[in-house]
């Protein structure tokens, strides 16, 4: 298994994400630079980044996951 996967940044997912799901349960749409709850309340996601565990696609493939709030986002083949 290869380890020199390349890092997932703050610019990949406000680019490639339609929404991402945080280490605490909560799932996040992703609009631009901003990340809606179910609630529709917003919050920047540059604010939320380091507890975003999953990150998915508009066919709501992942593209992006984390094991630990501690590891880095990495992208997923």
């Amino acid at each position: 298994m290869k380890s020199n996967k390349k890092h997932f940044a703050y610019y990949d997912i406000s680019s490639l994400a339609d929404n991402v799901k945080t280490f605490e349960g909560k799932r996040y749409d992703v609009r631009g630079i901003w990340a809606v709850d179910c609630h529709g309340t917003a919050e920047k996601l540059a604010s939320i980044y380091y507890r975003i565990r999953t990150v998915k696609d508009g066919q709501f493939r992942t593209i992006a996951k984390r094991k630990n709030p501690m590891s880095e986002l990495k992208p997923v083949k």
